[in-house]
């Protein structure tokens, strides 16, 4: 029971730990807070169920208790599952905030990868989603790469749109060479 217990102080620990660095940033500028802090709880849930669950239900292969057994057990298993939960949430996030960064529907995006099933949702996210828009030299605003002027200040952009190429110049008509 000692054994559980100490356990137990370790997965609040680890808990801690992890909630200490999702929700201080260090994991992405572009997932929204409440997803972080989201994925931290779901995270520290499944890791005290898995500690509580695995002492109080493993028995030994004579049917009695064996919660210095379980505990373990149940810290590896809410672990796994705590990550599965973190990955998964924090994914989620970055859907809804890489979307309202690029200006793209947000809503939509995120229920799109939220309900199409093997992770197509985010699949098709990534394939489709619009390119970043680039600050404008003049304002600073975002523009849009297929914008000529700016819509905030009206000044022309002379860098060529992405995802096209200038050909050089080529030799003139009549020239020798």
């Amino acid at each position: 029971m000692i054994i559980a217990l100490l356990l137990l102080v370790f997965a609040v620990f680890a808990v801690v730990l992890v909630v200490g660095i999702v929700v201080r940033g260090s994991i992405s500028n572009v997932v929204p807070r409440p997803a972080k802090l989201i994925a931290a709880t779901l995270f520290s849930i499944a890791v005290t169920v898995g500690v509580v669950a695995g002492a109080l239900e493993f028995r030994n292969t004579g049917g009695l208790r064996a919660p210095a057994l379980g505990a373990p057990i149940g810290l590896l298993g809410g672990t796994l599952v705590g990550c599965l939960f973190l990955i998964w949430v924090l994914g989620l996030g970055y859907v809804y905030g890489d979307a309202r960064r690029r200006k793209m529907p947000a809503v939509p995006w995120l229920l799109v990868a939220l309900f199409v099933p093997n992770l197509l949702g985010f699949l098709l996210y990534f394939v489709l989603r619009k390119p970043l828009g680039r600050p404008c030299p003049q304002c600073g605003q975002a523009i849009t790469p297929e914008q000529r002027f700016c819509s905030w200040c009206g000044v022309q952009q002379y860098a060529p749109p992405y995802g096209t190429t200038v050909a050089p110049p080529g030799p003139t008509e009549g020239a020798v060479g």
